[in-house]
Protein backbone atom coordinates (compact mmCIF):
# COMPACT_ATOMS: atom_id res chain seq x y z
CA UNK A 1 0.00 0.00 0.00
CA UNK A 2 1.03 3.61 -0.44
CA UNK A 3 1.27 6.29 2.21
CA UNK A 4 2.05 9.70 0.78
CA UNK A 5 2.79 12.90 2.64
CA UNK A 6 2.22 16.29 0.97
CA UNK A 7 4.96 18.58 2.26
CA UNK A 8 5.91 22.21 1.86
CA UNK A 9 8.88 23.51 3.86
CA UNK A 10 8.67 20.80 6.53
CA UNK A 11 12.40 20.17 6.94
CA UNK A 12 12.18 20.32 10.73
CA UNK A 13 9.58 17.54 10.94
CA UNK A 14 9.81 15.32 7.86
CA UNK A 15 12.60 12.96 8.97
CA UNK A 16 10.95 12.30 12.32
CA UNK A 17 7.57 11.59 10.71
CA UNK A 18 9.08 9.17 8.17
CA UNK A 19 10.91 7.29 10.91
CA UNK A 20 7.56 6.49 12.50
CA UNK A 21 5.91 5.03 9.37
CA UNK A 22 5.33 1.27 9.84
CA UNK A 23 7.14 -1.05 7.42
CA UNK A 24 3.98 -3.07 6.82
CA UNK A 25 0.29 -2.99 7.70
CA UNK A 26 -1.93 -6.10 7.83
CA UNK A 27 0.62 -8.02 5.82
CA UNK A 28 0.96 -5.33 3.15
CA UNK A 29 4.32 -3.55 2.79
CA UNK A 30 4.03 0.23 3.07
CA UNK A 31 5.64 2.33 0.38
CA UNK A 32 6.22 5.90 1.52
CA UNK A 33 6.08 8.83 -0.89
CA UNK A 34 6.71 12.49 -0.10
CA UNK A 35 5.13 15.00 -2.49
CA UNK A 36 7.51 17.93 -2.15
CA UNK A 37 5.35 20.90 -3.06
CA UNK A 38 7.99 23.43 -4.06
CA UNK A 39 9.88 23.43 -0.75
CA UNK A 40 12.84 25.77 -0.46
CA UNK A 41 14.26 24.41 2.82
CA UNK A 42 15.55 21.02 1.66
CA UNK A 43 12.45 19.02 2.63
CA UNK A 44 12.73 16.77 -0.43
CA UNK A 45 16.43 16.09 0.13
CA UNK A 46 15.86 15.14 3.75
CA UNK A 47 12.94 12.89 2.80
CA UNK A 48 15.05 11.05 0.24
CA UNK A 49 17.84 10.63 2.78
CA UNK A 50 15.29 9.09 5.17
CA UNK A 51 14.42 6.45 2.55
CA UNK A 52 11.20 7.86 1.08
CA UNK A 53 10.42 8.18 -2.59
CA UNK A 54 10.10 11.86 -3.48
CA UNK A 55 7.98 13.57 -6.10
CA UNK A 56 9.26 17.12 -6.61
CA UNK A 57 7.26 20.15 -7.70
CA UNK A 58 9.53 22.98 -8.85
CA UNK A 59 7.10 25.56 -7.46
CA UNK A 60 4.40 25.55 -4.80
CA UNK A 61 1.22 24.25 -6.47
CA UNK A 62 -0.96 23.92 -3.38
CA UNK A 63 -2.15 21.16 -1.07
CA UNK A 64 -4.96 20.10 -3.38
CA UNK A 65 -2.54 19.65 -6.28
CA UNK A 66 -0.16 17.63 -4.07
CA UNK A 67 -2.97 15.30 -2.97
CA UNK A 68 -4.10 14.89 -6.56
CA UNK A 69 -0.59 13.85 -7.57
CA UNK A 70 -0.28 11.43 -4.65
CA UNK A 71 -3.58 9.74 -5.48
CA UNK A 72 -2.52 9.36 -9.10
CA UNK A 73 0.74 7.74 -7.98
CA UNK A 74 -1.17 5.30 -5.77
CA UNK A 75 -3.42 4.30 -8.65
CA UNK A 76 -0.45 3.91 -11.01
CA UNK A 77 1.45 1.60 -8.66
CA UNK A 78 -1.59 -0.62 -8.02
CA UNK A 79 -1.65 -0.08 -4.26
CA UNK A 80 -4.09 -2.12 -2.17
CA UNK A 81 -5.00 1.13 -0.42
CA UNK A 82 -3.87 4.73 -0.79
CA UNK A 83 -3.35 6.69 2.42
CA UNK A 84 -2.08 10.17 3.10
CA UNK A 85 -1.37 12.37 6.08
CA UNK A 86 0.22 15.72 6.77
CA UNK A 87 3.99 15.87 7.09
CA UNK A 88 4.02 18.26 10.07
CA UNK A 89 3.83 15.57 12.82
CA UNK A 90 0.28 16.51 13.85
CA UNK A 91 -0.89 12.99 12.97
CA UNK A 92 0.53 9.65 14.04
CA UNK A 93 1.81 7.38 11.21
CA UNK A 94 1.74 4.51 13.74
CA UNK A 95 -2.08 4.60 13.55
CA UNK A 96 -2.13 3.78 9.83
CA UNK A 97 -3.44 0.25 10.38
CA UNK A 98 -6.47 1.63 12.23
CA UNK A 99 -7.47 3.69 9.20
CA UNK A 100 -6.63 1.07 6.58
CA UNK A 101 -8.54 -1.78 8.28
CA UNK A 102 -12.07 -0.85 7.05
CA UNK A 103 -10.81 -0.57 3.46
CA UNK A 104 -8.93 -3.89 3.52
CA UNK A 105 -11.95 -5.57 5.13
CA UNK A 106 -14.22 -4.29 2.36
CA UNK A 107 -16.33 -2.28 4.80
CA UNK A 108 -15.55 1.18 3.41
CA UNK A 109 -14.04 2.88 0.38
CA UNK A 110 -13.08 6.17 1.99
CA UNK A 111 -11.93 6.44 5.60
CA UNK A 112 -11.22 9.66 7.45
CA UNK A 113 -9.33 9.82 10.73
CA UNK A 114 -11.39 11.99 13.06
CA UNK A 115 -9.83 14.12 15.76
CA UNK A 116 -13.30 14.69 17.24
CA UNK A 117 -14.86 11.23 17.07
CA UNK A 118 -14.49 10.65 20.81
CA UNK A 119 -16.12 13.98 21.62
CA UNK A 120 -12.97 15.38 23.22
CA UNK A 121 -11.68 18.25 21.09
CA UNK A 122 -7.90 18.15 20.73
CA UNK A 123 -5.61 21.03 21.59
CA UNK A 124 -6.32 23.42 18.75
CA UNK A 125 -6.23 27.17 18.30
CA UNK A 126 -9.66 28.80 18.73
CA UNK A 127 -9.92 30.18 15.19
CA UNK A 128 -9.04 26.80 13.70
CA UNK A 129 -11.54 25.01 15.93
CA UNK A 130 -14.24 27.48 14.90
CA UNK A 131 -13.43 27.08 11.22
CA UNK A 132 -13.44 23.30 11.57
CA UNK A 133 -16.82 23.30 13.29
CA UNK A 134 -18.42 25.56 10.69
CA UNK A 135 -17.06 23.73 7.65
CA UNK A 136 -17.74 20.30 9.15
CA UNK A 137 -21.36 21.28 9.84
CA UNK A 138 -21.69 22.50 6.26
CA UNK A 139 -20.27 19.29 4.74
CA UNK A 140 -22.41 17.24 7.13
CA UNK A 141 -25.50 19.07 5.87
CA UNK A 142 -24.52 18.64 2.21
CA UNK A 143 -23.76 14.92 2.50
CA UNK A 144 -26.31 13.87 5.10
CA UNK A 145 -23.60 11.90 6.89
CA UNK A 146 -22.87 12.18 10.63
CA UNK A 147 -19.23 13.11 10.01
CA UNK A 148 -17.32 14.79 12.83
CA UNK A 149 -14.11 16.06 11.20
CA UNK A 150 -14.43 17.57 7.76
CA UNK A 151 -10.87 18.94 7.69
CA UNK A 152 -8.82 15.96 8.87
CA UNK A 153 -5.46 15.53 7.17
CA UNK A 154 -5.34 11.74 7.65
CA UNK A 155 -7.31 9.68 5.12
CA UNK A 156 -7.35 6.33 3.30
CA UNK A 157 -8.96 5.45 -0.05
CA UNK A 158 -9.65 2.14 -1.71
CA UNK A 159 -8.10 1.63 -5.18
CA UNK A 160 -11.46 2.31 -6.84
CA UNK A 161 -12.06 5.47 -4.80
CA UNK A 162 -8.54 6.74 -5.50
CA UNK A 163 -9.02 6.19 -9.23
CA UNK A 164 -12.38 7.99 -9.23
CA UNK A 165 -11.41 10.86 -6.92
CA UNK A 166 -11.34 14.38 -8.35
CA UNK A 167 -9.81 17.30 -6.46
CA UNK A 168 -11.12 20.27 -8.39
CA UNK A 169 -8.90 23.02 -7.02
CA UNK A 170 -5.23 23.28 -6.13
CA UNK A 171 -5.49 25.16 -2.85
CA UNK A 172 -7.02 22.40 -0.70
CA UNK A 173 -8.84 19.09 -0.90
CA UNK A 174 -10.60 18.51 2.44
CA UNK A 175 -14.24 19.30 1.69
CA UNK A 176 -14.37 18.78 -2.08
CA UNK A 177 -12.83 15.29 -1.90
CA UNK A 178 -15.50 14.15 0.54
CA UNK A 179 -18.33 15.67 -1.51
CA UNK A 180 -16.94 14.13 -4.67
CA UNK A 181 -16.56 10.59 -3.35
CA UNK A 182 -19.79 10.52 -1.35
CA UNK A 183 -21.64 11.94 -4.36
CA UNK A 184 -20.25 9.09 -6.47
CA UNK A 185 -21.59 6.51 -4.04
CA UNK A 186 -18.40 5.46 -2.27
CA UNK A 187 -18.85 4.24 1.29
CA UNK A 188 -17.64 6.66 3.97
CA UNK A 189 -16.31 5.78 7.41
CA UNK A 190 -14.53 7.53 10.27
CA UNK A 191 -12.15 6.16 12.86
CA UNK A 192 -10.85 8.04 15.91
CA UNK A 193 -7.24 9.19 15.79
CA UNK A 194 -4.88 11.06 18.05
CA UNK A 195 -3.70 14.58 17.32
CA UNK A 196 -1.10 17.02 18.56
CA UNK A 197 -0.60 20.60 17.52
CA UNK A 198 2.42 21.21 15.32
CA UNK A 199 5.55 22.50 17.03
CA UNK A 200 7.58 23.28 13.90
CA UNK A 201 6.98 25.14 10.67
CA UNK A 202 3.92 27.23 9.78
CA UNK A 203 0.42 26.22 8.77
CA UNK A 204 -0.92 27.61 5.48
CA UNK A 205 -4.41 27.88 7.02
CA UNK A 206 -5.48 31.44 7.82
CA UNK A 207 -9.20 31.39 8.55
CA UNK A 208 -10.58 34.20 6.38
CA UNK A 209 -8.31 33.64 3.33
CA UNK A 210 -8.98 29.91 3.69
CA UNK A 211 -12.75 30.43 3.64
CA UNK A 212 -12.51 32.78 0.65
CA UNK A 213 -10.79 30.05 -1.34
CA UNK A 214 -12.66 27.01 -0.04
CA UNK A 215 -16.29 28.18 -0.09
CA UNK A 216 -16.44 28.82 -3.88
CA UNK A 217 -14.82 25.41 -4.48
CA UNK A 218 -17.36 23.65 -2.26
CA UNK A 219 -20.20 25.37 -4.11
CA UNK A 220 -18.70 24.35 -7.45
CA UNK A 221 -18.30 20.76 -6.24
CA UNK A 222 -21.91 20.74 -5.05
CA UNK A 223 -23.10 21.89 -8.48
CA UNK A 224 -20.91 19.31 -10.21
CA UNK A 225 -22.26 16.52 -8.00
CA UNK A 226 -25.86 17.59 -8.62
CA UNK A 227 -25.18 17.80 -12.35
CA UNK A 228 -23.63 14.33 -12.39
CA UNK A 229 -26.65 12.93 -10.54
CA UNK A 230 -29.01 14.54 -13.06
CA UNK A 231 -26.98 13.10 -15.92
CA UNK A 232 -27.17 9.64 -14.40
CA UNK A 233 -30.96 9.95 -14.21
CA UNK A 234 -31.69 11.57 -17.59
CA UNK A 235 -28.73 10.32 -19.58
CA UNK A 236 -28.25 13.80 -21.07
CA UNK A 237 -24.90 15.51 -20.46
CA UNK A 238 -25.12 18.93 -18.77
CA UNK A 239 -24.11 22.13 -20.47
CA UNK A 240 -20.69 23.03 -19.04
CA UNK A 241 -20.84 26.42 -17.42
CA UNK A 242 -20.41 28.13 -14.10
CA UNK A 243 -23.13 30.47 -12.91
CA UNK A 244 -23.43 33.36 -10.50
CA UNK A 245 -20.76 35.36 -8.74
CA UNK A 246 -18.31 32.43 -8.79
CA UNK A 247 -18.10 32.67 -12.59
CA UNK A 248 -14.71 33.99 -13.66
CA UNK A 249 -13.93 35.45 -10.26
CA UNK A 250 -12.50 32.21 -8.94
CA UNK A 251 -11.84 30.49 -12.26
CA UNK A 252 -8.12 30.22 -11.51
CA UNK A 253 -8.92 27.67 -8.82
CA UNK A 254 -10.38 25.10 -11.20
CA UNK A 255 -8.69 23.07 -13.95
CA UNK A 256 -9.60 24.16 -17.44
CA UNK A 257 -10.85 20.67 -18.32
CA UNK A 258 -13.29 20.51 -15.41
CA UNK A 259 -16.90 20.98 -16.46
CA UNK A 260 -19.00 22.97 -14.05
CA UNK A 261 -22.56 21.69 -14.16
CA UNK A 262 -25.74 23.34 -13.00
CA UNK A 263 -28.53 25.41 -14.46
CA UNK A 264 -30.14 28.82 -14.03
CA UNK A 265 -33.66 28.92 -12.59
CA UNK A 266 -36.39 30.63 -14.68
CA UNK A 267 -36.80 33.30 -12.00
CA UNK A 268 -33.09 34.05 -11.98
CA UNK A 269 -32.95 34.05 -15.78
CA UNK A 270 -35.79 36.56 -15.84
CA UNK A 271 -34.03 38.67 -13.23
CA UNK A 272 -30.84 38.72 -15.27
CA UNK A 273 -32.74 39.39 -18.51
CA UNK A 274 -34.39 42.50 -17.06
CA UNK A 275 -31.42 43.74 -15.07
CA UNK A 276 -31.29 47.53 -15.24
CA UNK A 277 -34.93 47.87 -16.31
CA UNK A 278 -38.01 49.20 -14.57
CA UNK A 279 -40.90 47.16 -13.11
CA UNK A 280 -41.44 43.84 -14.87
CA UNK A 281 -44.78 42.44 -16.03
CA UNK A 282 -45.13 40.46 -12.80
CA UNK A 283 -45.06 43.67 -10.76
CA UNK A 284 -41.60 43.15 -9.29
CA UNK A 285 -38.98 45.79 -9.93
CA UNK A 286 -35.52 45.43 -11.42
CA UNK A 287 -32.48 47.48 -10.56
CA UNK A 288 -34.43 50.64 -11.27
CA UNK A 289 -37.28 49.64 -8.93
CA UNK A 290 -38.12 50.68 -5.39
CA UNK A 291 -34.80 50.66 -3.64
CA UNK A 292 -33.53 53.27 -1.23
CA UNK A 293 -36.64 55.42 -1.73
CA UNK A 294 -36.24 55.87 -5.49
CA UNK A 295 -39.30 55.86 -7.73
CA UNK A 296 -39.48 52.98 -10.18
CA UNK A 297 -38.96 53.82 -13.81
CA UNK A 298 -41.98 53.28 -16.08
CA UNK A 299 -42.21 50.10 -18.13
CA UNK A 300 -40.19 49.75 -20.19
CA UNK A 301 -37.13 51.41 -18.65
CA UNK A 302 -35.40 54.03 -20.69
CA UNK A 303 -32.70 52.20 -22.54
CA UNK A 304 -31.54 48.87 -21.18
CA UNK A 305 -32.47 45.47 -22.54
CA UNK A 306 -36.20 46.17 -22.80
CA UNK A 307 -36.09 49.10 -25.23
CA UNK A 308 -38.74 48.67 -27.86
CA UNK A 309 -40.64 45.91 -26.03
CA UNK A 310 -44.34 46.09 -25.32
CA UNK A 311 -45.30 46.86 -21.72
CA UNK A 312 -48.20 45.51 -19.70
CA UNK A 313 -50.46 48.37 -20.86
CA UNK A 314 -49.81 47.66 -24.54
CA UNK A 315 -47.48 50.61 -25.05
CA UNK A 316 -44.03 50.08 -26.44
Amino acid sequence: MLLFLPAHDESAAIAGVLARVPASVAGHPVRCLVVDDGSTDGTGRLAAAAGAHVLHFSTNHGLGAAVRAGLAEGVACGAAAVAFCDADAEYAPEELERLVAPVLAGQADYVVGSRFATGRPPMMRPHRRLGNQVLTAWVRRLTGLPLTDGQSGYRVLSPAAAAAAEVIHDFNYAQVLTLDLVGKGFRYAEVPISYRFRTTGRSFVKLLPYLRRVIPAVRAQQRATASASATAITGAPPTPHMTGRDSGRHSDQFPAHYEMGGSVSPRRRESETHRGCGPRPDGRSGRGGRRRGRRPRPWPGRGGCCRGRTGPDGRS
